[in-house]
């Protein structure tokens, strides 16, 4: 399958990697080029980038799923929902910063992004700033992270009395907005810190699945227009809402 897809991420910088890095780098690089079912032609970090726009679309796809029911059972599906969702913001937080480490947690990096998707200004976000507002209540963006970790295991989450039932819908823009930048930015001029980021970032490609499904999002539909990743994701705009 030929993807027909735009998007060359410059190369990333490892001048100041060490050798490991740069060994681990090549290794990874190889491994992504035989795990994409599209246009061999594509650049490994083409391909990454295109991996994690497909996993944060099965997650939103996921999230839709655990939505459906209207009735007794969302109110103890939407608190995982959430969970899940926040799952796709944290890996779009790990390739803006770069981690490496797969035991560190990038859920605050990817709700800054979400606040400010400016490669060289989301990091001095502050945690207390606030980040979505529902007719209940304010959310920060720790508080979020706190949400987070409640719907995981129960953690952290005493001030959340109540299931706010617009979070959801409140966030989809976000991170909409958020993905769009995202790709777009990457191959802007000044961005490098990005592709050298998404580059480092911890991310591994365990099946082929997402690549497919990214490409797939991408390709013409039956009018013969591409679709941007803002119109792709507004699928969930309606689902989300309760």
């Amino acid at each position: 399958m030929a993807a027909p897809v735009n998007m060359t991420p410059k190369e990333p910088d490892t001048s100041n990697w060490t050798p490991d890095e740069i060994a681990r780098w090549n290794e990874e690089a190889a491994q992504w080029k035989t795990l994409n079912p599209g246009n061999p032609d594509f650049h490994p970090l083409t391909v990454k980038a295109g991996y994690v726009i497909g996993v944060i679309y099965d997650i939103c796809e996921s999230v839709s799923c655990l939505l459906k029911d209207s009735g007794f059972a969302r109110r103890t599906s939407y608190i995982p929902a959430y969970g899940i969702f926040a799952s796709g913001v944290e890996i779009l937080g790990r390739c803006v910063k770069g981690e490496p480490k797969s035991y560190r947690s990038t859920l605050c990096a990817g709700f800054k992004w979400l606040a400010d998707p400016t490669p060289s200004s989301y990091q001095t976000v502050s945690q207390n700033r606030t980040l979505v507002t529902t007719s209940q209540r304010a959310y920060t963006i720790e508080e979020l992270v706190y949400l987070r970790n409640f719907a995981a295991h129960g953690q952290a989450a005493a001030q959340f009395c109540n299931i706010d039932y617009e979070l959801l819908s409140r966030l989809h823009p976000l991170l909409t907005a958020g993905l769009e930048h995202y790709w777009t930015k990457l191959t802007m001029p000044g961005n490098d810190e990005l592709s050298t980021n998404l580059a480092r970032a911890n991310v591994v490609g365990l099946r082929d699945w997402p690549v497919f499904k990214c490409w797939s999002l991408f390709s013409r539909d039956r009018q013969g227009k591409h679709h941007s990743v803002t119109e792709i994701f507004n699928k969930f705009k309606d689902e989300w809402k309760v």
